[in-house]
């Protein structure tokens, strides 16, 4: 089976918290869907949120697959975080050193914590591994969320977790194997994009 796990395109972070892509993020999105075209995937799967789901629509068109939403993969909730500043970047590096420790239950004031989605997104990463799947799947969803069922997938990314594993707008993680052993064979390969951030 083969998985990947990709970010979203770039969104107008302007626009409150469920923006759309930019018209950069949009040329991503197209530019991702030309780049896994060809693929044999079953199934493309998207947090619920507008800028996964405008990212993965022209991939699961391009590959010809069903397209399956899923709120389990929404962003993380950054509570009294959001909007970013550089109070809230240095609140947010303290928390993330504290899940570096092994702390996952340090919370986003007012929001989540790692464990918080973990819990959330931990079943959905059991069923795509229980559910048949003749190929693989996509998934899109977000940089925070994503690093979430990439160690729990691969065993050699279970001390990454709670770090940050690197995801860049649509950048693809590729994982192989089977539901015991899935393996990396790609991390955040952005070589599709004309312009990488």
């Amino acid at each position: 089976m083969r998985l990947f796990i990709i970010r979203h395109a770039e969104p107008e972070l302007a626009s409150g918290p469920d923006p759309p892509l930019t018209p950069r993020g949009r040329e991503q999105a197209v530019s991702l869907a030309c780049a896994l075209r060809g693929l044999q995937l079953d199934r493309v799967v998207s947090s619920t949120m507008r800028r996964a789901v405008e990212t993965a629509e022209p991939v699961a068109q391009a590959l010809g697959v069903p397209f399956a939403q899923e709120s389990a993969l929404i962003e993380m909730d950054f509570g009294t975080l959001w909007p970013w500043g550089q109070e809230e970047q240095e609140a947010w590096n303290r928390i993330t050193a504290r899940w570096r420790a092994g702390d996952y239950a340090a919370c986003c004031p007012h929001g989540e914590s790692l464990l918080d989605v973990l819990n959330r997104v931990e079943p959905l990463a059991a069923q795509f591994l229980a559910e048949p799947c003749r190929h693989g799947a996509a998934i899109v969803a977000h940089a925070a969320v994503n690093g979430v069922p990439l160690p729990l997938l691969c065993p050699e990314l279970r001390p990454e977790l709670g770090q940050d594993l690197g995801h860049s707008y649509t950048g693809i993680w590729e994982l192989e194997g089977d539901s015991g052993a899935l393996r990396v064979l790609r991390r955040n390969d952005t070589a599709h994009l004309l312009h990488p951030e």
